[in-house]
């Protein structure tokens, strides 16, 4: 006696129903919505760049020069744009120092903690601002105001211990001094550019 053909044996609708669960969620990462000033950077920057690995750390650098900082929805544009997982970019932008993940004060205050100026106090310099600022480096203040960071060498030995306030260089400078500087920074009011990087006049005195 014939058995009796089974039912949709010449097709496995298994199969088609996780085909297209997949599309959707690829869909689905296509469609997230990135953060507006991401987008408009993204948007720009997709022309300049080459779909090529070797594109990563110059996207990541414009990006944080664009963008302040690298928020996560920028590396995850870059990751689509170079057709490689998001994991890959983040991995990378965490191994290098000069990548920030956090948004900046409206203020850089960044002390040299190299030979020359540690021997100069900038050690015990830092120290003092840390708890002045109640932050520690690589933080920012609870009112945006000051970003607080440490490099270990500009190349200006000669006038250590140096900080450098946002892009202007201080030299031989003290916990008094910088104090100075920070009652400014704190009574800036916050500008009203929308990244909160703030404008480029800077108020602290060259001591």
């Amino acid at each position: 006696m014939k058995k009796p053909a089974r039912r949709g044996s010449s097709a496995n609708p298994g199969r088609k129903r996780k085909a297209a669960g997949t599309r959707a969620v690829g869909q689905g990462r296509q469609d997230r919505r990135l953060d507006p000033e991401v987008e408009r950077w993204i948007a720009s920057a997709e022309a300049g760049f080459p779909p090529a690995r070797s594109s990563m750390i110059p996207m990541l650098q414009a990006a944080q020069t664009t963008l302040g900082y690298l928020p996560r929805d920028a590396m995850q544009a870059i990751a689509h744009h170079l057709n490689v997982p998001s994991a890959t970019v983040e991995g990378v932008a965490s191994f290098y120092a000069q990548f920030r993940f956090n948004e900046p004060g409206r203020h850089r205050l960044t002390v040299c903690t190299g030979t020359a100026c540690y021997v100069r106090g900038s050690g015990k310099l830092l120290g003092e601002i840390q708890t002045d600022l109640e932050i520690a480096a690589g933080e920012t203040t609870a009112d945006g105001a000051v970003s607080l960071e440490s490099v270990s060498c500009f190349g200006a030995c000669a006038l250590a211990p140096v900080v450098v306030l946002d892009d202007k260089v201080m030299r031989q400078q003290t916990a008094e001094s910088l104090r100075k500087v920070i009652q400014d920074m704190s009574a800036d009011p916050p500008a009203p550019h929308p990244d909160g990087k703030g404008d480029a006049t800077t108020r602290g005195a060259d001591a």
